[in-house]
């Protein structure tokens, strides 16, 4: 199949109906030939990093709006004329009219023509707007509530140096797997380099899922904020640790690596395939001490009895505004309503990850989001209602510190 037909299909997906841009590309990747992956999904996820922006840069040329394929085609051509130097714009507008007549949408093609050529006369310019806030979310393409929502939380420099930061592409973190490989060896290969705000995390330029480094198992790729949140759980070889919302897997594997594969972390998820995804995974890495279980992590006596942990990590489903750089198709679908309805899941996980804590041991809740009602209020009204818990110590680490996702951690820890 033609690379900008299925791109443009699985960008209209998203938009029109909340499909997630990973699982899309996962699932209709192979209708393409292997020479074109690579470009179908920088043009997925650029354009969705971007929509905002490319969209009001066309609406403004046109008197009336086109269907919502068309609408998705347009964006897509914005993003390649804009943010890709190495697509030629005659390119851009010729594949246009060819999916245009493939979709059988050919009485476009007068207007598309129009106004990507007067796009192209514009340039890469800035969008303006009176209000500032307006400005610069249709500038960085992030939702205006939500750049609202950081200025009242976090305060106007830092919400925007958020939204910028946000759409600004940074290098990939990984973290070593120690059972098969050590830091010293990786940074031999010069595509590797150390890693900003964890000690033993290292950056890679290219594509590591390519790489024999991955293809073997000696390292995974993972954010360093989120590995900041495996150090905070303080796992070391012989301890007994509860992951409560573990799949894929990351930060499970993370405490394995810590432990040098000795001790048992156990591993839950409310579903079997996710649970799947953490024994396969494991595998790969040669990690043995996991035991993953399905259940409902919201009351795990079903599994664990009253089984007690020396270390708990309550890492909660969240509303993910901290990693929109990796998954921009969220603000797509995300409405003010959905950080809402969150907070009672978080609420019951972290009592009940807090009920599984040993007297002494510790308890780390994190997500990976910017918002203070799931984040820092969740804590306070956790430790209110669990007098034996005391804070040790908290964090919000913002994308824009050391080019990371935005994540919150929490470190507590149960009375002896």
């Amino acid at each position: 199949m033609n690379a900008r037909y299925l791109a443009v299909e699985l960008i209209h997906g998203v938009l029109t109906k909340q499909a997630y841009a990973n699982l899309s590309l996962k699932q209709r990747l192979d209708e393409a030939r292997p020479i074109d992956r690579g470009l179908i999904t920088q043009l997925v996820y650029g354009t969705l990093q971007n929509q905002i922006y490319c969209r009001n840069r066309w609406k403004k040329q046109v008197q009336k709006e086109p269907d919502a394929l068309v609408a998705s085609l347009l964006d897509m051509c914005v993003y390649q004329l804009m943010f890709l130097d190495k697509v030629p714009d005659y390119a851009v507008l010729d594949e246009a009219q060819s999916i245009l007549r493939q979709k059988h949408r050919g009485s476009a093609t007068g207007l598309i023509n129009a106004v990507l050529r007067r796009i192209i006369e514009e340039g890469k310019i800035d969008i303006d707007h009176e209000d500032e806030l307006e400005r610069v979310a249709l500038n960085t393409s992030l939702p205006t509530w939500i750049l609202k929502m950081w200025v009242k939380q976090y305060g106007k420099e830092d919400a925007l140096k958020c939204a910028y930061s946000l759409i600004q592409n940074v290098q990939t973190s990984i973290k070593v797997n120690p059972l098969k490989s050590s830091k010293e060896e990786m940074l031999e290969d010069s595509r590797f380099s150390p890693g900003k705000l964890v000690e033993d995390a290292l950056r890679y330029q290219g594509n590591f899922l390519e790489s024999e480094w991955f293809k073997d198992g000696k390292g995974i790729l993972q954010d360093e904020a989120s590995q900041m949140v495996v150090s905070w759980v303080g796992a070391k070889p012989g301890m007994e640790i509860l992951d409560l919302c573990a799949a894929p897997g990351t930060k499970t594997a993370g405490m394995a690596f810590d432990m040098r594969d000795t001790g048992r972390i156990v591993a839950l998820d409310l579903h079997e395939h996710r649970v799947r995804l953490i024994q396969e995974g494991m595998l790969k890495l040669g990690v043995t001490i996991v035991e993953p279980f399905a259940c409902d992590s919201r009351d795990c006596a079903s599994v664990l009895q009253d089984r007690r942990f020396d270390s708990v990590l309550a890492d909660v489903p969240c509303s993910g505004l901290g990693v929109l750089r990796r998954k921009p198709d969220i603000k797509a679908r995300i409405r003010p309503s959905d950080l809402d309805d969150l907070q009672l899941l978080q609420r019951q996980l972290l009592e009940e990850a807090g009920r599984r804590v040993k007297a002494g041991g510790t308890l780390v809740y994190s997500t990976c989001t910017l918002n203070k009602k799931e984040n820092q209020t969740q804590v306070e009204s956790f430790l209110k209602n669990n007098e034996e818990f005391v804070l040790v110590r908290e964090r919000t680490i913002f994308p824009f510190e050391q080019e990371t996702d935005g994540f919150y951690i929490a470190q507590m820890q149960r009375n002896p």
